[in-house]
Parts: structure tokens; sequence; C-alpha cells
């Protein structure tokens, strides 16, 4: 039996990494993206890739190496600011409290040079270009046929994966959920070659990212690689209101201004100028979401991943990570299967396990991650401002570093007992080297302070000289246990022990004890 026959719809980085890894794991696939061609439009700034997701999709595609070689790790760094310029942070010269640890160890990597590394990776022709999709059409024998703009039909899939972003086509076929607007909406300009054609802006933005924050509002700029830099001037307000504000925005360098003057009037001209001096194209961005912890009735072979199945606000830096994880965790999914399609009915039943096992899997994660997003959404447009975001990072920090010193003093408590352990292995030990070897019985061997533990000998074994046994006897004598003439029984006591008389008297053996005796010349005798 053949593979599965597989569509991936959407080239981003959720559906280029999902490729990726089934045709690395021998299964074929083909995407399918709406675009004309690589180079169709910009891929907007860059994307900070977290260990635990996205460099591990990387690492097992086998691109990891060339992830690093193109990623900037000083793209890390952040500086904020307050509307009237004040620095309140700034890594890029370790002033401030800085982020938290959980921030750190995720390069930044430019969108374009990312989508290249994984459109490079890919076998010829996995890619058909210019191939809109308009719908999912479910099909007979548990197939899916792809209806797309040109007109033409794609038939046959067994398995479909949206990776097509917001307004997905695919995910209509799963369910009616369409993304709500989050209450924010955004400006998008650049700044080309900011260091050598705007070093003001560019010194501004630093080697990574910079926020001016204020009230419910802030206008956020990233360094790329290539030397641009991208910048944000976001608000929270109504979902129509860059259609009802009355700026016209198809005359760029006038719409930049007029935002600048009516809605950041009171900001430092350092903060208007990221806006003002960016590149005339300008994109207006009202972000939208899907509902915290969205997900559909399971069809066998039709699921999404991305943007398609868990859209969120950029304001966490966990959409595109969690996108790639998904890709990593289906593809894992189909890929352990291989060896059940023998059949054609085995290869349907083995399809429609994958895709469940993994949405089972991915859902609460990505309720999780926008969870996340939600919150930062809520750090970024505070009623407060600079100030409260800098007080929540120091916040996550400050438990940071208490788990941190928990953790050091779990080890250090951990490591005493295992040394207090050891050396009461090592003592037993010693001990019963001693038992076995008589050294508790030969006063020539005994260490001052050692504990005696062995039992007393019969006194005739341990006295040779006739003094030493005259006293050792005598002292034997004394304890010896004594006779004693039965007392009478008073009536108001019951049960009281009875004295017995002993005929016989035999030594009792009890702790050896270490007595010297002075005899003369005081010779040591072991009394028992």
């Amino acid at each position: 039996m053949s593979s599965p026959k597989i569509a991936i719809i959407g080239a981003g980085p959720a559906g280029l990494v999902c490729a990726r890894l089934l045709q690395h794991g021998g299964v074929p696939c083909t995407i399918y993206e709406g675009e004309k061609d690589r180079h169709a439009r910009t891929q907007g700034g860059t994307l900070d890739l977290h260990e635990d997701s996205a460099q591990l999709a990387l690492q097992e595609a086998g691109l990891y190496e060339e992830f690093l070689a193109n990623s900037r790790p000083d793209g890390e760094v952040l500086k904020i600011f307050t509307p009237n310029g004040k620095v309140l942070l700034d890594e890029n010269e370790n002033y401030g409290v800085g982020r938290p640890d959980q921030m750190k160890n995720r390069p930044e990597i430019d969108r374009v040079l990312l989508r290249g590394i994984l459109l490079d990776s890919l076998l010829p022709d996995s890619v058909k270009w210019a191939k809109k999709l308009l719908k999912v059409e479910p099909a007979e024998n548990q197939t899916y046929n792809l209806h797309f703009q040109d007109g033409t039909i794609e038939a046959g899939f067994d398995i479909v994966v949206g990776a097509d972003g917001t307004w997905s086509k695919t995910r209509p076929a799963l369910s009616d959920m369409r993304p709500h607007y989050s209450g924010v909406t955004g400006l998008d300009v650049s700044i080309s070659n900011a260091d050598a054609d705007r070093p003001e802006q560019g010194k501004r933005c630093g080697g990574g990212m910079c926020l001016t924050i204020g009230k419910n509002k802030g206008i956020l700029a990233q360094k790329n690689g290539n030397g641009s830099v991208r910048v944000y001037a976001f608000q929270r307000c109504p979902e129509h209101w860059h259609k009802e504000c009355g700026i016209n925005w198809a005359d760029t360098e006038n719409a930049k201004q007029r935002l600048m003057e009516e809605y950041y009037g009171d900001w430092d001209q350092g903060s208007k100028d990221m806006i003002i001096k960016a590149d005339p194209e300008i994109i207006v961005r009202p972000m939208y979401m899907l509902p915290i912890g969205f997900n559909w009735h399971h069809k066998p072979g039709l699921t999404l991943i991305g943007d398609a199945a868990h859209v969120m606000t950029p304001f966490a830096g966990v959409g595109v990570n969690c996108g790639m994880q998904d890709a990593l965790e289906l593809a894992r999914r189909i890929i352990k299967r291989k060896d059940e399609w023998t059949t054609e009915e085995s290869l349907k039943v083995s399809v429609s396990d994958a895709t469940k096992e993994y949405e089972l899997e991915m859902w609460p994660r990505a309720k999780a991650n926008a969870e996340k997003t939600w919150e930062y959404l809520g750090v970024f447009f505070n009623p407060i401002g600079a100030e409260e975001m800098v007080r929540y990072f120091g916040a996550i920090k400050m438990a940071e570093d208490k788990a941190k010193e928990e953790a050091k003093a779990t080890e250090e408590a951990k490591a005493t007992e295992e040394a207090k352990a050891k050396e009461e292995a090592e003592a037993t030990a010693k001990t019963g080297e001693s038992q076995e070897n008589g050294e508790a019985t030969n006063p020539e061997n005994t260490t001052a302070g050692e504990p005696q533990t062995q039992k007393s000998q019969q006194v005739e074994t341990i006295a040779e000289d006739p003094q030493t046994q005259e006293i050792q006897l005598e002292l034997t004598k004394e304890q010896e246990p004594q006779q004693e003439e039965p007392k009478p029984q008073e009536e108001s006591k019951v049960d009281e022990p009875q004295a017995v008389q002993l005929e016989e008297v035999k030594p009792v053996e009890i702790e050896t004890k270490l007595v010297v005796v002075t005899i003369q010349e005081a010779v040591p005798v072991l009394v028992s």
C-alpha cells in the first residue's frame, strides 16, 4: 500500500515545517499556496524562536544548524521607554531589572530568512504557487477535494492540513467559528537601512526591541537582520476605528503625521519620529483572535495547524512557536504509523488516529498559549503605562529568584542527607570489619573513644594473670543476681511478681565496657 495523499494549505512557517518534517520522514506531501511566488510580498519583521517548541521542530527537521547560522541572539535585547522619553530598561546597556529568565534563549530570525531556509529544504515542485483555496469538500471513501480560485480542483486527499492563517478557508470544513476583534489596532511601517539613513531612530531602537508604552497604547520597534526597523503604533480602539477616524490612510505622509498629533500628541518627539520618519508605505492592522480554548469535532484526515487553529495576537511572541510545534506533533503522529499502511482500510484508520491524537495534544497546549497571549495584551496596553510593564517583569523575576533559592536549598539539604548516609554506611562497614577481625575484644587494637558493641566473653578467657583473675572473679561475683528472701504479699496489691530462688547462677551477658583497675603496676583489666 502506498502513502496517504497529503495536502498542506499555506506556505507559512507552520505549513512549511510540517512539509519538511513529513518529507524528512519519508512521507510525500504537497503544499498549495495562494501567493504567486516566494517573493510576492515582504514577510514582516523578526521571530523569536523558543527552545522547547520552534527550535525543537527545526532540530528534528535537520535544519537547526542553518537556523543558528542565520539567527541573531543579540536581537533578544529589550528597551522600555515612557512616553516622555525616560528609559526604564535597556538590556543593550545592562540597565534596569531586565526581563525574566523565561524570556531568554530565544534568538531572533527574520521571517524572510526562515521562510527561505524552509522552502529550500523541500523536494523540488513541493509547493504549488498561485493556488488560492476557496473551500475543502468532503468526498467519497473518507477523502477530500480542494477547490481553488483559478477554477481547478485537486481531488482524493487522505489528509488535508489547514495551515492557511487567520482567515483560513480550511477551517469552515470543521467549524463555523470565525476570529473576533481583540480590541487593539496598529499602524505597521518600516525604516529601511535605519543605522545609515535614520541613525537617530536606529540608535533609539537598539539591537533588538524598543517599546514605548503609554496608557492603553504603545509604539513598538524591532530591529531586523538587514538593518531595517519595523515599527508599530498600536492602541486600544473600536474595531472599525481605522475606517471612522477620518484619517486618509492612502495619503501616507499626512496620515502618519495626523496619527501622531491626534493620538500621541503629548509623547516625546523621539517616540513620534519612529512613525513620522518611517518609509512611505503603511499598513493598518486590526488584531484578531480565535476564542481561547477553540476546538472542533474531529473529522478523519482533516485538521488545522498554526493560526488556522488558534490565531492569537503577537504580544506574547508565542504564536509562531505554537504553530511550528503543531507541525512537529502532527508530523510525528503521521510518520510513526507508516507501518500501518498495509491496506486501504488500515490506512484510513491510521489517518484518523493520527489527526485525532494530534488534536487532543494540541488543544490544551494552544489554550495555554492563548491565555498567556491575552495576559500579555493586558501588560502592553494597560491604564498605567511602561511602569506597569516593568513591575510585571520584576514580579516574575522575583518569583524566579525565589524558586532558584528554594531549589538550591533543596539540593543542599539533599547533599547533606546523602553525605550523612554515606558516613553512616562507612561507619557500619568499618564496625562490621572490626567484628570480623576481633578488634572489639582485643585491647591492643581498640581505639580510644571507639564504641564497643561486642558482648563480653567468659571471664576465664579475659584475664590470665592470677592477680587479675582474682579481682575479675570478685567483680563477676558482684554482678551475679542476688537471691532474696520472699516477702509477704500485701493484700492491696495483686499480680506483683514473686522473687524466685535460683539454684544455679549463670554468667549474664552485658555490653562490653573498659574498666581500668590499679593493682600494683596498674594492669588494665577488661571487665564484662
